[in-house]
């Protein structure tokens, strides 16, 4: 890619010290993210070691980076941060920034580095983790690590988290045969997240499965009390009953930088779904789907702290995807405003988090066949629609990078960018969110 900058601490903040000499003042600092004390660490227990990097801002205008220092061992110290059991990290603050990008899998270091060097400091980054169940007591290495990399690279981690891929049937985790308990599948939420590398200062985003109003993702099986076809009315009383009780055990780890959203919801839905088959009848939106869950749990929205939603650029509510979005007929808008929709269902204000939206280049999928024509579009719904809501805590594009996935791609499989990611880089930096 022309201009790629590789992540380093060097090359990083090279960025960050030539955008901000000499008019930067420091980072933006305010809600929906915390501040903190200065520096940065990971770490786990036992002989772990840690990793320490932070920044600081000084009244004069320039940022000053602090070095790397490492250390290990429950209660190592390192730099200004404390590396060892827990894995808490230190940091400055986070600067104010809308800009995100989503992932397909945890993510490893030279993705992270391409959503780094992409949205800047401050930016979301969608992580997804598949595979929990309700006998696990700990997250997995490879989660940890992608955890550990995000916030190294000040990026503000948003946790996709869910049921294996393989296994789509969360329904089967449930502690009663009315499929309306979860307490132990909460309880594993608990553990994996609190076992996380959380950093000081900064929220990590969890956002509890994913368009559980879609069959596949909320499957279930012929005969448990079914006559073969589950109506969506069930799906989501299910499904408000387990986000219930996974965010009752997350809020109850009493640690504010945690924050849980739903699973957002696809615009479009089904009215029932066949147990173990394919079948489905169509013709809903998410907002019955919320009416549905507003109806089994009364206390829903209320354990939220954040609405997750996937605004995919369309003409109607749940029908006409990936259609253009320019001047002089800004065919898209509705779709693109379509986390709207869903707060009139809810009948109340949350701040969004958008965890996908995007187009597709594919023009059998109503995509331009374009991909010059996908970033221009891109970058009109940032301007016009999602820095002009600052109901929007930050918006995670489908997605960064994946071969099965490459139509609506960022970046191509060999690691080169098409041009929504120049083009929406360089809005960024234009708008200074945060300077580049």
């Amino acid at each position: 890619m022309s201009g790629w900058i590789p992540w380093t601490r060097t090359a990083r903040w090279g960025i960050v010290l030539s955008a901000c000499v000499p008019s930067c003042s420091g980072p933006e600092i305010g809600d929906p993210w915390l501040t903190a004390g200065s520096g940065a660490s990971t770490g786990g227990g036992g002989d772990s070691t840690g990793t320490s990097a932070g920044s600081g801002t000084g009244s004069g205008g320039g940022t000053a980076a602090s070095t790397s220092t490492t250390g290990g061992g429950s209660g190592g110290t390192t730099g200004a941060g404390s590396a060892g059991s827990g894995g808490d990290t230190g940091g400055t603050g986070v600067p104010a920034n809308v800009f995100g990008i989503g992932l397909s899998d945890p993510g490893d270091a030279g993705k992270l580095d391409k959503a780094a060097y992409l949205v800047g400091p401050g930016g979301g980054v969608r992580l997804t983790f598949a595979g929990i169940d309700r006998t696990m007591t700990d997250a997995p290495q490879a989660w940890k690590d992608a955890v550990a990399l995000a916030y190294e690279r000040d990026l503000v981690p948003i946790l996709r988290l869910g049921p294996p891929w393989g296994d789509r049937r969360v329904r089967n985790q449930s502690d009663d045969g009315a499929y309306l308990s979860y307490q132990q599948l909460a309880a594993a939420y608990a553990a994996v997240v609190s076992s996380l590398p959380l950093r000081d200062g900064w929220p990590i985003y969890v956002e509890v499965h994913n368009e559980p109003n879609l069959c596949y993702e909320w499957a279930c099986d012929p005969g448990d009390g079914n006559d073969g076809w589950m109506g969506y009315e069930q799906i989501a009383a299910e499904y408000a009953h387990m986000l219930e009780d996974v965010a009752g055990a997350l809020h109850g780890l009493g640690d504010p930088r945690i924050r849980v959203t739903n699973a957002g919801l696809a615009p479009g839905g089904a009215i029932s779904c066949e147990c173990g088959g394919d079948g489905f009848q169509a013709g809903i939106t998410s907002a019955e789907f919320i009416t549905a869950m507003k109806a089994a749990v009364p206390a829903f929205p209320s354990f939220l702290d954040a609405w997750a939603s996937h605004p995919y650029p369309a003409e109607g509510l749940g029908w006409g995807f990936f259609v253009s979005y320019e001047a002089p007929d800004w065919k898209g808008e509705t779709g693109l405003r379509y986390y709207e929709h869903e707060l009139d269902a809810l009948g109340i204000d949350l701040p969004v988090v958008v965890t996908e939206t995007g187009w597709t280049v594919d023009m059998g999928k109503g995509g331009p066949g374009d991909r010059a024509k996908v970033a221009a579009w891109m970058k009109n719904a940032y301007e016009r629609v999602f820095l002009a809501d600052d109901r929007i805590v930050t918006v995670l594009p489908f997605l960064l990078q994946d071969p099965n996935w490459d139509d609506f791609a960022w970046v191509d499989p060999g690691g080169a960018s098409y041009p929504v990611y120049d083009v929406v880089r360089d809005y960024r930096c234009q708008i200074g969110m945060p300077p580049c």
